[in-house]
């Protein structure tokens, strides 16, 4: 584990994996971590690319900070860490939530972003999600049966029991400030109407059985993204868990075909590539 100041005085942690030429960073859902992709990452070939896992403020190993933060800190908390592993250029996994992050992530620095992979990634709009779930959620924080109780609803395929239990284990730490504060910088915010600047190519990874992302919301958002096409595979919301071997196939593909272009100006509307053949 290796530790960055933030621009505000907290400590981030992070893990660099491997030593190759391209360098992708991978965040977190939430109430995870870094460590939710250690599956993923160990079917990677870390000869041929580099993975930085971090953990958001509040969360894992990071400094667990009292001070509140949106969209904006999240960014250059990512930029920092970015910037302490000497990456100039990125390719950002964020899973769930922070497939809304990390397009955002991408517009304050697109210049220094050659990809973006959303897996069961939220929209860059405002979400319907009732206050009183919020509260239902945050309220959960520490209390291990309950958050375990929080995710099952989101796994489907077979999930080692250890896996499972580091999740519920790093969740249980997260604060519920930190909880609130992630979850409503998800559902409270958008910048819909700055998502076609987004040009690099992106690929998109969604859960057939996943209630919140299912194949229709995985072609809304390719819609909705002027590089992007999309993929689905036989497995509800928690791909990293459920399916990590295909997760990082995918990747690893993905990466190999950057730098071909996806042929699309900004201001087209493309037809995107929707996949959902059984993974």
């Amino acid at each position: 584990m290796a530790t960055v100041p933030a621009n505000d005085g907290v400590t981030l942690s992070y893990r660099v994996h491997g030593s190759g030429p391209t360098t992708i960073m991978y965040l977190h859902g939430w109430a995870g971590s870094g460590a939710h992709f250690d599956e993923v990452i160990a079917e990677l070939d870390l000869n041929a690319i580099r993975v930085v896992t971090m953990d958001f403020r509040g969360h894992g190993d990071s400094e667990k900070a009292a001070k509140a933060y949106d969209l904006d800190r999240i960014a250059e908390d990512v930029w920092n860490v970015a910037d302490a592993v000497g990456a100039t250029n990125l390719v950002l996994v964020g899973f769930s939530m922070s497939g809304k992050f990390a397009q955002y992530v991408a517009l304050r620095r697109p210049e220094r972003v050659s990809g973006l992979m959303l897996v069961a990634g939220f929209p860059a709009s405002e979400m319907a999600f009732p206050q009183d779930v919020v509260r239902d959620w945050v309220s959960r924080a520490g209390d291990r049966a309950r958050l375990r109780e929080l995710i099952m609803p989101f796994i489907s395929e077979p999930v080692d029991a250890a896996v499972l239990d580091r999740y519920v284990d790093h969740a249980t730490k997260v604060p519920a400030a930190a909880l609130e504060c992630t979850l409503q910088a998800c559902i409270r915010t958008t910048f819909a109407d700055r998502v076609r600047l987004l040009t690099m190519p992106t690929l998109i990874v969604g859960g057939r059985r996943d209630a919140y992302f299912d194949a229709e919301a995985v072609a809304q958002l390719a819609r909705s993204l002027p590089c992007a096409r999309g993929v689905c595979l036989e497995c509800n919301h928690e791909i990293p868990m459920e399916r990590p071997h295909e997760l990082a196939h995918l990747l690893e593909a993905f990466v190999a075909g950057l730098g071909v272009g996806c042929g699309t100006r900004a201001d087209e509307t493309p037809e995107p590539a929707i996949s959902c053949e059984p993974g």
